[in-house]
């Protein structure tokens, strides 16, 4: 991409006419999915034609058959359910919605920034085209939606049909607005309620077949409030395939989107999310008083939307799989299907993001901390590292930071300089130089109401641990981002955990990280030990050429690029030691007094155990971060995937191997015991600065 990013300020014009001309204006919005008139639906044809789908009515007589009723009050139930779900496409109320909206984006942005290429391609392609669209953007905010609309909007292109929780439903006033911009609702959980997962099937292929209209979904699920990419789901995309391997539409093409938030709105909650503290019920109350983020102006930076390149779901349909199809009108869509484009979207999504300044501020400064933590950085020294860590980003070929070809203040290449200040600025709450032009991390706990500990999710943390936790695990989502590039170099890193060690022995123990943490990193959990072994070699050809490491007669020592290699080291250290410490979690299980090992038991002793080992000295725990909730579940996943414990059947409890469980412990607590890293959190822990206010704030 380079500094050839081809990106534009879509607030820029509006900065300089009026907002409601600019809504008002005259529009024809262009529909993506060309469609004979006779086999374009409207919103009760959508609906008539899900009650009649044979797998419906199949279901309905079931189902009355098995309650003793009539068909006619299971179809009221039917009928019912999709007036619920269906959207309900409003022009006038998208441009009212589309005048609020400019207004916020304009008062909390500094930019909306778009690489518009490919989109501009798609609007073209969509004139002489009858393919369907569906635009998967990754999840990193509840903005991510109300930005895809007003780009589309400002594109006059029809905005789609998006799939929304039912969260959102349930607001009042709002929920019914939200379903004239093209919401259609969904339940979270509905597997186990046959007579919904038949309607809302047949209502997806309806919009899939015979709406003009594109699709819009998140295939990570749930907002990552971790802010780097997540595994995907597979049931809507796997619905939507469907009409493709029926051959019902001739091919679906899926615009992956990548977004990129210099600070998202909901950023002083997702720490406390992550710790366990439950989100703040979506309610129109807490809209409005969301809207507190109004009072500083252009306070949460820029935002980027990266448009990638559309990807075609018969390139994963080969000839075996549609002639299955053909062969019989049963026949089930294949799940590596699915799988796999799955995977190739979230992989568009990490090749496309964009980093942030304060992303590189947030790594060095994590980095400082663990191998520096009586030096902190003063400004020459936080420029200089700056500089070095975006020409490795570079050279790996992201993006930090492109400039805008519209902007009014960029008609000259700003400097790093400038960038950096203007980050920190953004993130004064977060992070500054103090009188001592030393950069200090500043103190973001609140006080949490009551009611809301009782709730957590996982173990009550002591409130020394938030204390330090808060801030720590709020500087960590700004690091995240960064592994969309630098998972796998982490990994190879800290496989070489000692200098003069047997290659072989480190490509096998790069083997086990690559599958302990592959669900944690969006990365498909089975892939072979042949693949994950050729991930090896290129990842280590990577670090031989950047002087972190040498290799001669089958053994690797350290090179000269100590610096680099404590960072990849030190980056990945808080994921392996969550990763330990549910294996000790589960290892320890024989405990008489220990209730069953299900999901929220592990989460809670996970975490009890985590917060015991931070404050141990020479511990397997050294980062705040690994108190993360989100961490153990998706170990459990990958230990489900390895092997190492097993879901009994209609039970909620794990089987556990202990063998297997204790091996890779010993392989862990080898690579964790064996760092020398001179600092944490808690060195700095006593300096952090506590702020007055006591009450968390609820953002949506």
């Amino acid at each position: 991409m380079g500094d050839n990013y081809g990106c534009v300020d879509l607030l820029v014009d509006r900065r300089k006419s009026s907002d409601f001309l600019w809504v008002s204006r005259p529009m024809d919005p262009l529909a993506p999915h060309r469609l004979p008139p006779e086999m374009k639906y409207t919103r009760e044809q959508a609906i008539e034609a899900a009650l009649n789908h044979p797998r419906v009515l199949f279901t309905v007589e079931t189902l009355a058959a098995a309650r003793g009723v009539d068909k006619a009050i299971v179809r009221r139930e039917a009928r019912d359910m999709l007036e619920e779900m269906a959207s309900k496409a409003h022009l006038p109320t998208v441009r009212w919605i589309g005048l609020l909206t400019v207004k916020v984006l304009k008062r909390i942005l500094m930019s909306f920034r778009v690489n518009q290429k490919y989109l501009l391609e798609i609007r073209q392609q969509m004139k002489h085209s009858d393919v369907q669209y569906v635009y998967v953007p990754s999840h990193r905010s509840y903005l991510d939606f109300v930005l895809m609309s007003y780009l589309l909007f400002t594109y006059e292109m029809a905005l789609p049909n998006i799939a929304s929780g039912m969260d959102f439903y349930k607001m009042k006033v709002v929920g019914e607005l939200l379903r004239k911009t093209g919401a259609f609702y969904l339940r979270r959980s509905f597997s186990n309620d046959l007579l919904y997962k038949e309607i809302f099937k047949a209502y997806v292929a309806s919009l899939v077949e015979n709406s003009d209209r594109a699709i819009e979904f998140f295939i990570e699920g749930t907002r990552s409030r971790s802010q780097k990419s997540i595994a995907p789901k597979y049931g809507l995309l796997g619905m939507i395939l469907e009409a493709v391997f029926q051959g019902l539409v001739p091919d679906i093409q899926f615009v992956p989107i990548s977004i990129t938030y210099d600070r998202p709105l909901e950023e002083s909650l997702f720490s406390y999310e992550l710790l366990g503290v439950p989100k703040p019920a979506e309610t129109t109350s807490g809209l409005f008083k969301s809207l507190s983020i109004l009072r500083e102006q252009r306070g949460h930076g820029h935002i980027y939307f990266n448009i990638a390149p559309p990807i075609s779901a018969r390139k994963f349909m080969d000839y075996n799989v549609r002639r299955m199809s053909a062969l019989s009108p049963n026949a089930k869509l294949p799940t590596d299907v699915v799988k796999n484009l799955a995977f190739e979207i979230i992989e568009s999504h990490k090749r496309n993001t964009i980093f942030m300044p304060f992303n590189l501020i947030a790594v060095l400064f994590n980095e400082r901390v663990h191998s520096y933590p009586h030096h902190p950085y003063s400004f020459d020294g936080l420029l200089q590292d700056y500089c070095w860590l975006k020409g490795i980003i570079k050279k790996l070929g992201a993006t930090v930071f492109p400039k805008v070809d519209n902007g009014e203040d960029e008609s000259y290449r700003r400097s790093e300089k400038d960038e950096i200040k203007e980050s920190l600025n953004t993130h004064k709450n977060l992070l500054s130089f103090d009188s001592h032009n030393s950069l200090t991390l500043h103190g973001s706990y609140r006080d949490i109401k009551s009611g809301k500990i009782r709730n957590v999710r996982g173990h009550n943390l002591d409130e020394r641990t938030m204390k330090m936790a808060v801030p720590a695990i709020n500087l960590g989502i700004y690091v995240n981002p960064t592994f969309a590039l630098f998972t796998k170099p982490t990994i190879a890193a800290v496989s070489v955990h000692t200098s003069d060690i047997l290659e072989d022995y480190a490509r096998e123990t790069y083997i086990l990280l690559r599958k302990l943490l592959s669900n944690e990193f969006a990365l498909p959990t089975d892939d072979s030990t042949d693949i994950i072994a050729n991930e090896w070699t290129h990842e280590m050809e990577f670090l031989f050429n950047a002087e972190c490491f040498k290799s001669e007669n089958n053994r690797i020592t350290y090179g000269n690029n100590e610096k680099l290699r404590l960072l990849l080291s030190n980056l990945i250290s808080p994921f392996i030691s969550a990763v330990c410490v549910t294996c000790l979690t589960l290892y320890q299980w024989d405990n008489p007094t220990m209730e069953g090992p299900t999901d929220k038991n592990i989460l809670k002793e996970s975490q009890r155990l985590a917060e015991t080992l931070l404050f141990q000295d020479d511990s397997l725990v050294r980062h705040p971060y690994t108190l993360s909730l989100d961490l153990y579940l998706s170990t459990l996943v990958s230990l489900t995937s390895y092997g190492a414990i097993k879901s009994i059947p209609n039970q909620p409890n794990y089987e556990i191997d202990r063998s297997k469980i204790s091996t890779i412990i010993r392989d862990l607590e080898k690579i964790l015991l064996s760092r020398e890293v001179p600092g944490s959190y808690l060195d700095i822990g006593p300096t952090l600065i506590h702020q007055d206010d006591n009450t968390l704030q609820a953002k949506l």
